[in-house]
């Protein structure tokens, strides 16, 4: 690991590589540090059965921020992510179901089935999150001013935020409760069926590991319907591909051509590792497998030492390096 370098990523995971990508557009050298054989963190595509490859971790996306796509021109690599419809398929043991999406009027008749009061509550209730979420979501990408020192920009900032938290009016209680409270008082308080109620409390405990009564479940509730795909707010999608089809799009990114990584590879010694494929195919990042009896590595770089060659199978590069 030779070399001088302005910043060490530790972890290349898809926040991991996006940071190495706005570091490596501001001409800032990076290197990029990963313990398995395979980046993307939480966000990849791997083969756990002989010709079947799934993503093994996080499974949709929509948080992914739309200016991170256009700032490291992702579109360009590959990154696409198809709307998830349905977004919800439910069955009961008494034989019914409930399917819920962005088709608004087939989402009204299935939760119609259920209760014809939640049917009409539920195009309210939407509009209520979206109003808070109206709110909220710039903040995610704001950095948030010095509270002791803010500055003329701090204060700005914190205007702008006063200023849309008075838009909500008398929805500040409201956007508290979400913030902060759980999730079960607020769909009680909307909603009569336990049918509709089980279904979206889904989405207030998924990866929480606590149940609906918790507090601070009903922020992981709202934080499903911000984000966007294909400019299509509070919709979820499958990226193309699996997760790990994200990974290689910001590592492809033409900005990052002064990046270099290391990732140690569990696979059989002498085998190459798939890694970043589509920055390979632009001669932006080159790597070469450097194997040893006790620790395998791949070491990439932006000499261009080697040249990729794709698999029509799967479309990954499984290319040598030179000797």
């Amino acid at each position: 690991m030779a070399g001088k370098y302005d910043a060490i990523v530790i972890g290349a995971g898809h926040n991991g590589l996006v940071t190495a990508c706005y570091l490596a557009r501001a001409r800032w050298r990076v290197l990029v540090l990963e313990r398995r054989y395979v980046v993307g963190g939480a966000c990849v595509t791997e083969e756990v059965f002989p010709g079947f490859k799934v993503s093994t971790a996080a499974y949709v996306n929509s948080l992914f921020r739309k200016e991170i796509v256009r700032d490291l021109r992702l579109n360009e690599y590959c990154f696409e992510v198809l709307e998830r419809n349905p977004s919800s398929f439910t069955p009961f043991p008494d034989r019914r179901s409930l399917l819920l999406g962005p088709d608004a009027e087939m989402t009204r008749k299935e939760i119609a089935k259920f209760s014809r009061r939640d049917a009409d509550n539920y195009p309210r209730y939407e509009t209520m999150l979206e109003r808070v979420a109206d709110v909220i979501e710039p903040t995610l990408t704001e950095s948030p001013p010095d509270l002791f020192r803010p500055g003329l920009r701090g204060l700005w900032r914190l205007f702008g935020l006063q200023r849309r938290l008075r838009r909500l009016g008398s929805g500040a209680g409201e956007a508290i409760e979400i913030l902060t409270g759980p999730a079960r008082p607020i769909l009680d308080r909307w909603f009569e069926s336990e049918e509709l109620k089980a279904t979206l409390a889904t989405d207030a405990i998924i990866g929480a590991m606590a149940s609906p009564s918790m507090p601070g479940t009903a922020y992981v509730l709202f934080h499903h319907v911000m984000g966007e795909t294909n400019g299509k707010r509070g919709v979820w999608g499958y990226v193309r591909g699996g997760m790990g089809g994200l990974t290689p799009a910001p590592s492809a990114s033409r900005s990052a051509a002064r990046r270099r990584c290391r990732a140690s590879s569990s696979r059989r010694e002498g085998r190459p590792v798939s890694f970043w494929p589509a920055a390979r195919s632009y001669g932006l990042l080159s790597w070469r497998a450097t194997p040893t009896p006790t620790s395998p590595s791949c070491v990439c770089s932006s000499r261009n030492s080697c040249r990729p060659t794709f698999s029509k199978r799967c479309g990954v590069s499984t290319t040598r390096a030179p000797p």
